[in-house]
């Protein structure tokens, strides 16, 4: 059977990522992808992450990929790309075609890029497929890119690139339940510190638990009004839902910015704030 390989980080695995991944999909034999894991690749480990290494993996399996194959860029990165192609695609892999974007890079100091690979990759007689870049309004469809929208709050631009809506996934969590002595319950996201944090304030949101969805309000930040300790939390309301759900999991994933945080003179002041989001969520959502 033809060991098919395609090379890449993939963080976020946004929608340039996924054409690549068709590209392997198409392939006969086996379909593996080799990445790095995402923690370890900035050298000063200061770079958020779109998605995190467990769910990169879920996804490229979900996707249809026969196996993922992940490796600690610490690793690795002292191999000259001569060195990588003959110690892993070669002789660890055994790949018989290799699949990469055309902006891939790899061997020591990222010396190397996809012209390279195909040259290496000839020599031992391994057939290589370079995948065009992806473009949407005249720029390529990066991680970078998506990063800097999040990071700006334009996470409906940012999910429209994704493919999916960029937000957090963790246990639903016991909170000060100011929000509940204000009529208005909210739920506290654990959520990956590692991930890219979106610009502090009020998003429009849909979210997963137990496999049902439900539109709602979540706040990005510090909560200056009610004087936390400064740590950023991701607080969700759900629109007409009042079940018991903490220790439960749920997936936030955020749309419309509609407002920036701000610290309020008042919890009344704060609640009838929070109505008006609630109120624009369900104009917005009557208007879908």
């Amino acid at each position: 059977m033809t060991v098919n390989l395609l090379l890449g980080l993939f963080d976020g695995l946004h929608r340039g990522h996924m054409s690549a991944v068709s590209e392997l999909l198409k392939a006969d034999g086996k379909k593996l992808v080799f990445t790095f894991n995402s923690e370890g690749f900035s050298p000063k480990g200061k770079r958020g992450l779109l998605m995190t290494d467990r769910k990169k993996r879920e996804a490229l399996i979900k996707a249809g990929a026969d196996g993922v194959i992940s490796r600690d860029f610490s690793e690795l990165c002292g191999l000259t790309p001569k060195e990588f192609v003959d110690s892993i695609i070669d002789k660890e892999i055994h790949a018989e075609r290799v699949f990469c974007g055309e902006n891939f890079r790899f061997g020591r100091d990222a010396s190397a890029g996809a012209k390279e690979l195909g040259a290496l990759c000839r020599e031992k007689g391994i057939e290589v497929s370079i995948v065009p870049l992806l473009y949407d309004g005249g720029e390529p469809i990066s991680t970078t890119r998506i990063r800097g929208l999040i990071e700006r709050g334009e996470t409906l631009e940012a999910g429209r690139l994704l493919g999916y809506a960029y937000g957090f996934e963790g246990e639903i969590l016991h909170g000060s339940q100011i929000g509940r002595k204000m009529g208005i319950r909210t739920l506290n996201i654990a959520y990956d510190r590692r991930l890219v944090l979106p610009k502090k304030g009020v998003y429009m949101s849909r979210t997963e638990i137990d496999g049902k969805s439900f539109w709602g309000i979540t706040n990005v930040g510090d909560r200056p009004t009610v004087h936390s300790d400064g740590e950023t939390v991701i607080e969700t309301h759900l629109i007409d839902f009042d079940g018991e759900v903490y220790g439960d999991c749920a997936r936030v994933g955020l749309g419309k910015f509609l407002r920036e945080e701000r610290r309020f003179g008042s919890l009344d002041e704060l609640r009838e704030t929070v109505e008006r989001d609630i109120k624009t969520v369900k104009e917005l959502i009557n208007h879908e």
